[in-house]
């Protein structure tokens, strides 16, 4: 049961991060939404959609590298997918403070896959540290 949660895990892991790289080829449509920005706003928006989809695709990434390296059991796996579950779930809760219900729908897509990442990883790590430790 725990090897086939680890593969939900890192087949989630690889959504996340292709819907990261989406997130940083879509910014020029986030920044066309803003209406008539101006340059400095043109460019803090698109700092942010690219930083944010960067860190998307390395978070979803992390623990498929990890279990190439290293494999399922070995601590670096665990806490590298623990850290990447962490983030995800500390970036979803922001979106949600922020306005989940008024932010465009790529934006609310990806905060459901990065909740749904954190939770999967957050729930796989309690089982490890429970059952095998």
């Amino acid at each position: 049961m725990l090897a086939i949660l680890n593969y939900i895990v890192i087949g989630t892991g690889i959504l996340l991060a292709c819907w990261g790289l989406f997130h940083q080829l879509i910014v020029g449509g986030a920044v066309s939404m803003l209406g008539n920005p101006d340059e400095k706003e043109a460019r803090i928006v698109i700092m942010a959609w690219v930083a944010q989809g960067a860190f998307m695709t390395f978070c979803g990434l992390l623990p498929f590298i990890f279990f190439v390296l290293y494999g399922m059991e070995h601590p670096a796996y665990l806490t590298a997918t623990l850290l990447a579950g962490l983030a995800m779930s500390i970036l979803a809760a922001h979106v949600m403070v922020v306005g989940f219900a008024t932010l465009v729908r790529p934006v609310q897509i990806g905060a459901a896959l990065e909740a749904i990442f954190g939770l999967l990883v957050i729930i796989k790590s309690l089982l490890v540290t429970f059952l095998l430790g």
